[in-house]
């Protein structure tokens, strides 16, 4: 963000709300690089931040009133007491703002509101989270408001438990709100999501990228007009697939099976035909898993060799078993289109779905000299398929959620 941003969402909060805010926060989107519904499992992912962020500016206020203004939905300021702050408005942003709100409230109880203004350029469509940035951003600048001691970590996890909850309902995993939180310019974020101390990851580290080393950059690609609910894709019949595999691995192995971390590869191999006997849809399920984990792992690897083209074919590999076997382009075959059109073209390192499925977006890892020609390419063969226009957005891993202006 630039000085004039800046300047522009303190002019817009002072003309809404007559006084300047305390505190500005920001939150960018993020990308899931590498590591497909790996994290419920409690295994291994890879993500980063983008540079698209979410702007949220508070200030004090002297009764018991919440006023919220968003730049980018009706415009127009809500306002509510404190004790309606776990009332919910059907499909309305508000529950997004009111889910934090109740969280943080269990930390330290309002007595008196506060005023918000929300400003994002995170697309709200294309699997990069807008809602994780939203949170942590409305998190972020409350925390500072309220002096609540938070760790970054910590914020996360409540953001994450906020967009879970009754107010919001969507059952997202960690990764979006951990990758917007924690991530860092040029690194990618590993984590792992075996739960610890309370926490659900026990793990996170960076991992160096240096894509201008090899001419190269991350691009998204979306088709916007293919919208998905998790609650309502086949997000949660995925994850129920998993925990069912559980109790049968269990007694196939002879010992406890939390989750499906606890599988290697060589044991898949073994009680593959079980599985497979018992319920095909499962096998897929946890093969895709199983074989994830690893992908997240030698990705690590090649990274830190400066193997690009391994990494770019790990990527491939994993979009590969996302659809085959977690058959994430179910009612989506856009998304089979984008990436089998995509991997074909010149300058492509790699490409794989992103998100958690069901709707047409994917991540491609390719040469900065074919950044124009590929779009131009791809988005000419998808409009001649479906008539519809493609957005792209390219980026280099960027900084995660941060404070950018507070009074003194």
């Amino acid at each position: 963000m630039n000085l004039n941003d800046l300047q522009h969402i303190q002019e817009k909060f002072k003309q809404i709300f007559h006084l300047q805010p305390y505190v500005t926060s920001r939150a960018p989107g993020r990308a899931e690089i590498i590591g497909n519904h790996t994290d419920y499992n409690h295994g291994f992912a890879l993500g980063a931040a983008i540079s698209q962020s979410t702007y949220t500016a508070v200030s004090h206020r002297n009764d018991d009133q919440i006023a919220l203004y968003s730049a980018n939905f009706d415009q127009k300021i809500h306002t509510f007491p404190i004790s309606d702050i776990d009332k919910k408005q059907a499909n309305h942003w508000t529950n997004y703002v009111k889910a934090v709100v109740c969280e943080l409230s269990r930390k330290i109880p309002y007595k008196k509101g506060f005023n918000m203004y929300i400003r994002s350029d995170v697309p709200s469509l294309g699997g990069v989270s807008s809602s994780a940035a939203l949170e942590l951003s409305i998190g972020l600048s409350l925390q500072k408001l309220y002096k609540i001691d938070l760790s970054m970590l910590e914020l996360a996890a409540l953001c994450q438990k906020a967009e879970n909850g009754p107010l919001v309902n969507s059952p997202c995993g960690f990764l979006d709100q951990a990758a917007c939180a924690l991530s860092k310019k040029n690194r990618l974020l590993f984590l792992d999501f075996f739960p610890k101390n309370g926490l659900l990851i026990s793990e996170y580290k960076y991992v160096p990228i240096d894509l201008s080393k090899h001419d190269a950059s991350f691009l998204i690609v979306v088709d916007k007009k293919i919208k998905r609910n998790l609650g309502e894709s086949g997000y949660p019949a995925r994850r129920q697939q998993c925990e069912q595999s559980l109790p049968l691995l269990s007694n196939l192995t002879g010992r406890k099976i939390a989750s499906l971390r606890d599988i290697s590869i060589a044991e898949f191999k073994l009680y593959k035909n079980k599985l497979e006997k018992a319920d095909t849809k499962m096998r897929m399920r946890v093969e895709h898993i199983t074989y994830e984990n690893q992908r997240v792992l030698d990705a690590v690897k090649a990274l830190k060799y400066g193997d690009i083209n391994l990494f770019g074919k790990l990527l491939t590999a994993s979009g590969k078993s996302a659809l085959e076997l977690y058959e994430l382009d179910e009612k989506t075959p856009e998304l089979t289109y984008l990436l089998s059109q995509a991997s074909q073209i010149e300058g492509v390192i790699g490409a794989r779905n992103m998100g958690g499925g069901f709707s047409a977006n994917i991540l491609v890892l390719l040469k900065n000299s074919h950044l124009d020609s590929f779009s131009a390419k791809l988005s000419t063969m998808y409009m001649k398929k479906y008539y519809n226009k493609l957005d792209f957005i390219s980026f280099q891993p960027a900084q995660g959620a941060s404070i950018i202006w507070q009074s003194e």
